[in-house]
């Protein structure tokens, strides 16, 4: 938490200037005291700045949708504070083209081709990566949560390779080309089989819906030694690749199954997510339910705020009333500033927060439209802060929601700082996860600076 600061006054050019022409047509008037007298019963042109104090803690927040992420998110990364974080992806598979094979067709090989999209932890440890083929099918009309969803995978291993995660060595655009690390690794020639056979079902054959609901899909994981990195893959480019060939024919024949086919030509969409499990230790251990909270004061002065694992830190602003008094009070300008803790990895942290309402339980307040969301000053629409670099901090404009807050018009029960939110097509807002990037906030220098005048009739 903060202090508060010195409060300074500062004298307005423009009303010094309106009190010297309405004195000068005082003096012009034969009954002064009957023209003008409210106007000298305000103060005007006085105006105020202060840093008012601000309490934070760590509060662990439910709900955390990862349906349809745009990164198949596989591995385990260990933070000495925030605990383990274990991520397993679930994805739907299925062929564009059409299977064009025989009952003669003899498989050469099936090999899987993970597009790297992004890291976050120790990528020199070895991992290895496994593959499952699921039991249960995943569905587009289901709303899959990060720390509640969960399909169930046939126990055998139909694909397994061993690799040291390597970073990302081009990713710029080169007409229509995007040159990213793969990794390639042979499949199970026994689902290579089992692929090859759906030529016989012309619907099947085609991919498709109908292939989904004979193919539930695949379950992907990693196994380290130590909890060391998350390996985010793109399904938009990977893909997975049934090689055979005929006999008495030179002809080498492949057909690619995506684990995304949604284009502006092509409906065809995949369902996919990322099952989340997060095992904390020390003070933060006590975050088990929404809601629960712990106090800066017992985490060193320092509160998170984690993609994915649910962790966002609350702000109370205990005297804000103290600045109204028994006065009308107008905010010219109000700022929340939170400063990062020093050191922190750029490559591991959060470019964007958001503030969200929340109600006496800790708990963030949704509507019709999804989570209650700070609007952008003058906007609508919601208001994020971009992580300054050079200074350190997060800046949020927060002028018309302390003005409501002293006009009574909203209580004072402080704000939620999460990750940046996401919007439907249709408008409703939710809490995403792709990553378990996060951010430690330094307490002690988070402070609101606040721009205002006094109005006392």
């Amino acid at each position: 938490m903060t202090s508060i600061s010195s409060k300074k006054r500062t004298l307005n050019w423009p009303a010094i200037k309106w009190l010297g022409i309405v004195s000068l047509f005082l003096a012009s008037c034969d009954t002064p005291k009957e023209i003008g007298a409210d106007l000298f019963s305000v103060e005007v042109g006085l105006n105020f700045t202060d840093t008012l104090r601000v309490n934070s803690s760590t509060v662990l927040m439910d709900s955390i949708q990862t349906g349809g992420s745009n990164t198949l998110l596989v591995g385990s990364f260990l933070h000495p504070t925030l605990g383990t974080f274990e991520s397993i992806a679930y994805t739907q598979i299925a062929n564009a083209d059409s299977l064009i094979a025989t009952n003669v067709s003899i498989l050469d090989s099936l090999k899987m081709h993970l597009v790297y999209k992004n890291f976050q932890g120790d990528t020199n440890q070895l991992h290895t990566l496994q593959v499952y083929k699921l039991k249960d099918s995943l569905s587009l009309s289901t709303d899959y949560f990060a720390n509640t969803s969960t399909i169930t995978a046939q126990p055998s291993v139909v694909g397994s390779y061993a690799f040291r995660p390597r970073p990302i060595r081009s990713k710029a655009f080169n007409g229509d080309s995007l040159k990213l690390d793969t990794l390639h690794f042979p499949m199970s020639k026994t689902l290579g089989a089992e692929l090859l056979a759906k030529y016989s079902d012309k619907t099947l054959a085609g991919g498709g819906s109908a292939f989904r609901v004979s193919f539930p899909g695949l379950m992907l994981k990693t196994i380290t030694a130590a909890k060391s990195a998350l390996i985010g893959f793109s399904p938009a480019y990977s893909r997975m690749t049934l090689h055979w060939h005929n006999p008495n024919d030179t002809t080498k024949y492949e057909l690619n199954y995506y684990f995304s086919l949604s284009s502006a030509m092509m409906t065809e969409v995949h369902a996919r997510f990322n099952q989340f499990k997060i095992n904390r230790t020390g003070a933060l251990a006590a975050l088990t339910k929404s809601g629960n909270t712990v106090p800066a004061a017992v985490t060193g002065q320092v509160t998170y705020v984690q993609s994915g694992s649910g962790l966002v830190t609350k702000l109370d602003m205990p005297t804000l009333m103290n600045l109204k008094g028994n006065r009308n009070i107008a905010i010219n300008k109000a700022e929340l500033v939170l400063q990062a803790q020093d050191g922190v990895d750029v490559n591991q942290s959060l470019g964007q927060l958001t503030l969200l309402q929340v109600d006496g339980n800790n708990r963030p307040i949704r509507n019709s439209y999804g989570l209650g969301y700070i609007h952008s000053e003058g906007g609508s629409g919601i208001q994020t802060a971009g992580f300054n670099s050079s200074m350190n901090t997060y800046t949020f404009n927060i002028t018309t929601e302390l003005q409501s807050i002293l006009n009574g018009r909203r209580e004072n029960l402080g704000f939620l700082v999460t990750p940046s939110l996401s919007a439907s097509s249709t408008g409703y807002t939710k809490m995403t996860s792709e990553s378990a990037r996060f951010i430690p906030l330094n307490a002690l220098k988070t402070k609101i600076r606040v721009y205002y005048s006094y109005i006392a009739k």
